[in-house]
């Protein structure tokens, strides 16, 4: 292992080092020329440049998000997970988060718990890779939720806040799974 004091010249490794510098590009720069007072957002957005999750959103994306708001349709909706499933940092219980904010009389959050308290027999972090068969996996699970919600007379948009607490209420004694 190299450390810096083997490095014999050091102005031209930090030359080379400060060019190949490619994290986060786009927010870095964002974040680097930031100006003024920092905001809400400004913190946000150094979390997620932290934790490498910064999803790069488009004023498509958006305009979709508020059409769907508008003009709900399980094809909008499937269309919609897509394009959020395609995003850095984003994956299923992400995009089901924007989607349950977006169209909450719709659309739930995908969770862990909610999953496994009302798919006992499945496992919740058998997400697949592939996107296709996570928009299927998700609006299968739609259906199963508005099923219990019918059912058992839950407030649809409600769901994944009811049924979570049930599930930490009830399976406290049970731990939650966590992936190898």
């Amino acid at each position: 292992m190299k450390k810096l004091q083997a490095l014999s010249d050091l102005t031209e490794a930090f030359i080379t080092a400060d060019k190949d510098y490619n994290y986060q590009p786009q927010l870095t720069a964002k974040l680097d020329n930031h100006s003024g007072d920092f905001s809400e957002m400004t913190l946000l957005e150094i979390a997620l440049w932290k934790t490498n999750r910064y999803p790069t959103i488009t004023q498509d994306l958006l305009d979709d998000i508020n059409y769907l708001r508008k003009s709900y349709s399980d094809k909008k909706a499937r269309n919609l997970l897509r394009k959020l499933l395609d995003l850095k940092g984003f994956d299923l219980p992400m995009a089901s988060t924007v989607l349950r904010f977006a169209v909450p009389d719709k659309l739930q959050i995908i969770d862990q718990r909610v999953y496994r308290f009302i798919t006992p027999n499945e496992d919740c972090l058998n997400i697949p890779y592939n996107k296709d068969q996570k928009v299927e996996l998700y609006f299968s699970y739609i259906e199963r939720l508005n099923s219990i919600c019918n059912d058992y007379d839950i407030p649809f948009s409600k769901a994944d806040r009811i049924l979570y607490q049930l599930d930490k209420i009830l399976n406290k004694d049970i731990r939650l799974k966590t992936s190898a």
